[in-house]
């Protein structure tokens, strides 16, 4: 595999924390090339999955099954890394679905490895609790908005932080996501 190969990889990566070529590349040896079809689910509840996948290309919802509704707690894009949380935290069987949005390309690093390179390598480490730093903040604003800001504000503010998501996933994923019906955000689109 060449560095072209994990070009959107190596973005992401960097978005968070400035990882060398060299930590990259000894990394990357480590990843097995995905590519699998929309709809397939990547993770499931019960199973524990032993890898995280770098998206190369493609996108992916995180969701949750509670009695009976699909409710969308992520997306991700290309650049971004997915996992069961249970999984990588734990080592258990995890709690949500993982799910391809798109025809996608994914890099499967196995979490063992993972978890030694946070022992044995210091940028790759402070790249993955910068990540997390990132992320555990995102969880709270979202939780803060939905208590704080009306549903139109949400969705706006959905499409400012995520431009072009929305013409790339289902309206009514973007709805469970924003904790809305997919009727109302519709009356939404129509007035903005």
């Amino acid at each position: 595999m060449t560095d072209s190969d994990f070009e959107n990889t190596l973005k992401g990566m960097r978005r968070y924390y400035p990882v060398s070529h060299a930590s990259a590349k000894e990394l990357f040896a480590y990843c097995t090339p995905l590519r699998l079809p929309k709809y397939h689910i990547l993770t499931r509840p019960e199973v524990r999955d032993n890898s995280i996948y770098f998206i190369e290309q493609g996108c992916t919802r995180t969701y949750l099954l509670i009695d009976g509704k699909e409710i969308t707690n992520w997306f991700s894009t290309e650049g971004d890394i997915t996992f069961s949380s249970n999984a990588l935290y734990h080592r258990k069987p995890g709690f949500e679905y993982v799910q391809l949005l798109e025809n996608s390309l994914l890099y499967a690093l196995p979490i063992d490895i993972l978890n030694n390179f946070y022992e044995n390598n210091m940028e790759i480490a402070n790249w993955s609790r910068v990540i997390h730093q990132e992320v555990l903040l995102k969880m709270q604003t979202l939780r803060l908005d939905q208590l704080s800001i009306t549903a139109k504000e949400r969705y706006e503010k959905f499409l400012v932080e995520n431009p072009g998501l929305v013409n790339r996933v289902n309206l009514r994923f973007v709805a469970s996501y924003l904790g809305m019906t997919q009727q109302y955000l519709s009356s939404i689109r129509a007035e903005v």
